[in-house]
Order: C-alpha cells, then sequence, then structure tokens
C-alpha cells in the first residue's frame, strides 16, 4: 500500500470514523461526569443556575479568573495554543473541505497565509509549555508520561500539517502523516486529558452554578 491510498484511507472512511468516536466518546465522558457529579454532590446539580454556570464559563474563556490573573504569562501562552489550535482545525481551507466531505458542511476559511502565522503561534506556545515542564521543579514533579504524550498528540498535527502546507521535505509523506496524526488526535480525546476539551465546559458549569447558590461568585 502506498501513500496515497494510504492518504485516501485517513481522509475518508478513518476520518468519518475518527469523527464518530469523538462525537461518541465525548457525549460518554459528559454523562459518567455528571453521573459521577451527582452521586458525589446530589445538591449540585439541584436547583441548576445557567446564568451562573455561564458567568463562570466566561470568566474562564475570557482570562477573568483568579488563576488566570495570577499566572498571566502561562494564561497568554494558553490561549495562543488553544486558539490557534481550534482556529486551524475549524477554519483552514483544506480542513474546510473535508469537514464538507464528511458532514456536508461548510463555513468561512482562513487565509492559508493566516493558517500558517497561527500554527507558528502555536507552536511557539508549545514550545514555551515544553519548556516550563522542563524548567520549573514544581511543574515538572507532575508531570507524566502521559502529559508528554497528550502534547505530542497535539503537536504533531499540526508541525506535519505546517511541513506539508509549506512543502518543506516530502509532501506526500508529510501530508499523510498530518491526517493520520489528526485522526489519532480526534480518537484519543475521548479517553485521555484531551477530554478537557468537551468536560472543561460541563464542569465550569457545574462548578459555576454551585458557586452562585452557595453566594461564592464566578471564581
Amino acid at each position: 500500500m502506498n501513500l496515497l491510498h494510504i492518504y485516501d484511507f485517513a481522509a475518508g472512511p478513518l476520518f468519518a470514523f475518527s469523527c464518530s468516536v469523538f462525537v461518541l466518546g465525548s457525549a460518554w465522558r459528559v454523562l459518567r461526569f455528571v453521573l459521577l457529579a451527582r452521586a458525589a454532590d446530589p445538591a449540585a446539580l439541584r436547583g441548576f443556575r445557567p446564568a451562573w454556570a455561564l458567568k463562570s464559563i466566561l470568566h474562564w474563556l475570557t482570562g477573568a479568573n483568579i488563576t488566570a490573573q495570577a499566572n498571566p504569562l502561562m494564561t497568554v501562552a494558553g490561549f495562543a495554543f488553544h486558539l490557534a489550535l481550534l482556529s486551524v482545525a475549524l477554519c483552514f481551507s483544506a480542513h474546510v473541505i473535508l469537514w464538507d466531505q464528511a458532514l456536508n458542511l461548510s463555513w468561512w476559511q482562513l487565509p492559508d497565509e493566516a493558517a500558517d502565522w497561527l500554527t507558528y503561534l502555536f507552536l511557539a506556545a508549545a514550545a514555551f509549555l515544553v519548556w516550563r515542564r522542563v524548567a520549573l521543579p514544581h511543574v515538572r514533579g507532575l508531570t507524566t508520561a502521559s502529559d508528554w504524550l497528550v502534547l505530542a498528540l497535539t503537536v504533531t498535527p499540526m508541525l506535519t500539517g505546517l511541513m506539508a502546507n509549506r512543502q518543506w521535505g516530502d509532501y506526500d509523506l508529510f501530508i499523510t502523516l498530518h491526517v493520520l496524526s489528526g485522526n489519532l488526535m480526534l480518537l484519543a480525546v475521548p479517553f485521555t486529558k484531551l477530554s478537557h476539551a468537551v468536560l472543561f465546559f460541563v464542569s465550569r458549569a457545574v462548578i459555576g452554578s454551585d458557586f452562585g447558590k452557595r453566594s461564592v461568585g464566578a471564581w
């Protein structure tokens, strides 16, 4: 099997399968979180307050929370990392075509040059996160092999995509690795710490609602 056949499989049936696992697996993680939260503290979900849930989510998405304000450099790197990843994954022109082929959905596309610069921003943020895990003793002590794996799963699709788009080296090889690693990242989301992409909103909603009932604030 040559690279073209592998690419066609990865961009077609494998991509559809990966999306299905991502959606169904993420739904399972959300349901499991809600059930565990109810078992641990039934009062937390009773009288759910949507306004406080939304306020808590926005506090974290806008960097207005205490944790973000206490660590401004980490906050900037984290926002750059996540926003660049999401922007390129969802709005890069070639990706929009794949989404359209898989789901029959299409939307606004990023100019290719903007996608490249966002990828550079992402890689710079990733380099900072790597440095932080290696250089800071309290972070290094908490870092596990799983953390490095999750970071590699996230960085590899962006790096190989940039190399393919800029045609650095063997294009067929890097575009195939890009699509394969992108599928692997989607498959890993429900089963690794990457699940925070979905669970963040659920956990902040539950905590925000509960804090509102206790008059603690959005934190």
